[in-house]
């Protein structure tokens, strides 16, 4: 293993009850950060464990004991590098692995019942992403600050750090802008809606990927197309992903179950299948509209009935396999 001393800017700001033996697990945990990173690199250029190392002092600033400072230095290694897990294991315990686990397993679409540290990880982490976002594309910016401002400046409130909500939220605003002139904007806001039911490991880096290829489509029309098809096949990704995470163990009866009794509670209700479906036609209306305003109107008028009639013909189908396994 590479030795790697600690940055003084990390080293300066620790816990002054950290003992000798704490500090040399932080030491530690900054040298096999720093290994598994080599090579990676961040968008702007800089070595990738300025990153972990900024979370890291950010943490420490905010009390953090050695054991979150540790998870700080380390918290993208799991996702982002080779490093085998059972490494991390016998390096620094089960606690610290599966904490990192947890993190990454988080969501956002609770908070009520996640660890707080796990939270105050989770914010840290973003307060440098948006201290650093600019060198983002426009539209993987706008998408940061409202997600920053939707869901990360509340838990910070919900855990009274106000000097981060008050930067989280500072960066955010002035970063937050929902103009586009050449309908990418449209058109990532539809993708990123749809890409809710992806892994959160892997969500992030699809969602670059897939914004790479919209700036690289040549129109409006090119980028319609291309929404629409890649919204079409997102349940299946999502099906493989989540497959490939579990392993690719087969479904047991009761996640079957699980699986086919949520697709009934969403059918049986027109107003949650409209409330999935909406958000997609709204899009598909504006892009259409902005290219000609008879295609929207055609698409209002053609596109809810065959919605519905789908709808309509996969209810039964679906009630009827509920009633079977009753």
């Amino acid at each position: 293993m590479i030795q790697s001393s600690l940055p003084m800017s990390l080293r300066a700001v620790l816990p002054a009850t950290c003992t000798v033996e704490q500090v040399e697990q932080i030491e530690r945990a900054h040298a096999v950060a720093a290994y598994w990173h080599r090579g990676q690199k961040r968008k702007s250029c800089d070595p990738y464990i300025v990153h972990p190392v900024a979370v890291a002092v950010i943490l420490a600033e905010l009390g953090a004991d050695w054991l979150l400072l540790c998870a700080g230095l380390l918290h993208d290694v799991p996702e982002d590098t080779d490093c085998p897990e059972s490494l991390l294991r016998a390096e620094f315990g089960d606690d610290l692995v599966d904490f990192l686990g947890e993190y990454h397993a988080w969501d956002h679409t609770s908070t009520s019942s996640v660890n707080e540290r796990i939270l105050t990880l989770k914010l840290a982490d973003r307060l440098h992403n948006m201290r650093t976002i600019d060198v983002m594309p426009p539209e993987m910016i706008r998408l940061r600050s409202r997600e920053t401002l939707e869901i990360i400046v509340p838990v910070a409130a919900r855990l009274g750090l106000d000097e981060i909500r008050l930067e989280l939220e500072s960066l955010a605003r002035a970063r937050y802008d929902t103009s586009d002139g050449h309908g990418i904007g449209l058109a990532f806001h539809a993708i990123s809606t749809g890409a809710v039911i992806l892994p959160p490991a892997a969500r992030a880096r699809y969602l670059e990927e897939w914004l790479s290829d919209l700036h690289s489509l040549p129109d409006r029309p090119t980028r319609r197309r291309f929404t629409v098809q890649l919204l079409a096949g997102m349940p299946r990704l999502a099906a493989v992903l989540r497959w490939h995470r579990l392993g690719h163990r087969e479904l047991t009866d009761a996640a079957r179950a699980r699986l086919l009794l949520t697709t009934w509670w969403l059918l049986r209700s027109n107003l949650r299948v409209w409330a999935l479906f909406t958000p997609l036609l709204i899009w598909m209306v504006l892009m259409a509209g902005a290219d000609n305003p008879g295609d929207a109107l055609a698409m209002l008028i053609t596109v809810p009935p065959v919605i519905g009639a789908g709808i309509e013909w996969l209810r039964p189908r679906v009630e009827s396999a509920v009633s079977r396994r009753r």
